[in-house]
């Protein structure tokens, strides 16, 4: 195995991929390592067998337009189709319609707007004042909590206003927040970037333990999963795209990486930073029961303030018999690490009560069952990076490469607005690929 390069990159997710493409077309020699058997991160789409569905044990959705996502796509021969956005809600022992309930419109930016210049306060704390003032009724404050502990996996009360309110202007200049799906699987759309890596440029099964730099000289230490030493592989420079899960990790815990010498800088604003807890499940029934109430049937996501899993979506458009739990942040940690059946019994007792449905009714109708617990995953650690209040300079911090030999790049360091998106992963990781080009021509002049 040739073990020089001009770049090294660590992680093949959809930030790595971009970045060894762009760094690969302009003449340079790229060497992925990942970790894990396969690429895509936390794009991780499985077949289901007997069908062939794709099951999405991560990233699912595609929010809005982007272009690149969809340049992917188009390139793949996958279809991406909009979903019915129409939203049920439980309150109260009843479900009603929550369309009206859970549209924020641009609530979050809104509030963003009572911050002073340069002021940073948690997302909780800044919608509990704008309720207040507003006489928000009870639903619409459990819905906001629901809403921002769900869809951004964050803590209502740490994470920052700022950075919510940027990411949902993000989502709003890409097309808005309406969902589509890969129907052939989100993996595939990432595929095209996987066939344009040269003949032995990617290494799977190889974890990085440690980086030994200089500046103009890089050498990672890795090993497979199993243990077996792989040795040193040296280049010019390392790209760094890995979660900054694994950058906060201890450096005795699994996955976990070193810098000799230290870069106290940056685990100074990895340390600012976090990882949303995330747990998935993903249950197929033998019959779609949901769409044969009336209740119930013109829904397609359903809501349970306060449940183990308070968010819940089908796979539609396309009609199946599957229902997907998600739960972030403090509902994840409550999960975390649990046994997969203690996961499941949770989801299954939020079903019985969301659609009024006995809990050995609802087991006895269960064909198949998977549970993705993010936060256990060691190559991950959580769903995606959550920027506490006053956290936005560590993020910048985080990005800055250093003396031209070290860059960084991810979803946690995407384009304003677009973090914690497969969009905004693949454009980190091609503006840092251009970024060191841009260096790299300058040092050759």
């Amino acid at each position: 195995m040739e073990r020089r390069s001009d770049v090294l990159v660590l992680g093949a997710g959809a930030a790595g991929l971009a970045a060894a493409v762009r760094l690969q077309r302009a003449g340079l020699t790229v060497r992925v390592l990942e970790a894990r058997d396969r690429v895509g991160g936390r794009v991780a789409t499985v077949y289901e067998d007997g069908t062939g569905l794709a099951l999405e044990l991560g990233a699912e959705f595609v929010h809005g337009r982007p272009r690149e996502v969809l340049r992917l796509a188009r390139a793949a021969g996958v279809r991406l189709r909009q979903m019915p956005d129409h939203h049920g809600l439980w309150w109260r022992g009843e479900l009603e319609d929550g369309d009206a309930a859970f549209d924020f419109g641009d609530t979050f930016t809104r509030a963003s707007s009572d911050l002073e210049a340069g002021e940073d306060r948690a997302i909780g704390e800044v919608l509990t004042a704008r309720a207040r003032a507003e006489g928000w009724p009870a639903k619409r404050r459990a819905l906001a909590r629901t809403y921002v502990e769900g869809f951004y996996a964050a803590p209502y009360e740490r994470a920052s206003a700022r950075a919510i309110a940027q990411m949902e202007r993000g989502v709003g200049a890409t097309g808005g927040i309406a969902p589509s799906r890969a129907v052939e699987g989100y993996a595939r759309v990432l595929a095209p970037l996987a066939r344009g890596l040269a003949p032995g440029a990617l290494v799977l099964n190889a974890v990085a333990s440690e980086v030994r730099w200089e500046r103009g000289r890089v050498q990672v230490l890795a090993a497979t999963q199993e243990g077996a030493a792989l040795g040193l592989f040296e280049a010019e420079r390392l790209l760094v795209t890995l979660p900054v899960g694994v950058l906060r990790a201890p450096p005795d815990a699994a996955g976990a990486l070193r810098f000799r010498p230290a870069l106290p800088e940056k685990e100074r604003a990895a340390g600012a930073l976090e990882m949303g807890p995330l747990v998935k499940v993903l249950l197929r029934f033998r019959h779609a029961f949901w769409r044969e109430h009336a209740a119930s049937a013109p829904y397609d996501f359903f809501h349970a303030p306060g449940q183990p899993f308070p968010t819940w979506w089908t796979l539609a458009p396309q009609r199946t018999a599957h229902l997907v739990g998600w739960v972030g942040d403090s509902g994840a940690l409550a999960l975390g690490g649990e046994p997969p059946g203690a996961v499941l019994e949770a989801a299954l007792g939020t079903l019985a009560r969301l659609f009024s449905r006995p809990r050995p009714a609802l087991r006895a109708e269960l064909e198949s069952w998977r549970v993705q617990d993010w936060q256990e995953e060691p190559f991950t650690r959580g769903g995606y990076c959550v920027i506490p209040t006053g956290a936005l300079p560590a993020r910048a911090a985080l990005g800055e490469p250093v003396e031209d030999t070290l860059y960084f790049a991810g979803e946690a360091l995407a384009p304003r607005g677009q973090e914690g998106t497969v969009a905004g992963a693949l454009a980190s990781g091609t503006q840092v690929a251009e970024a060191l080009l841009r260096a790299r021509g300058r040092q050759a002049r």
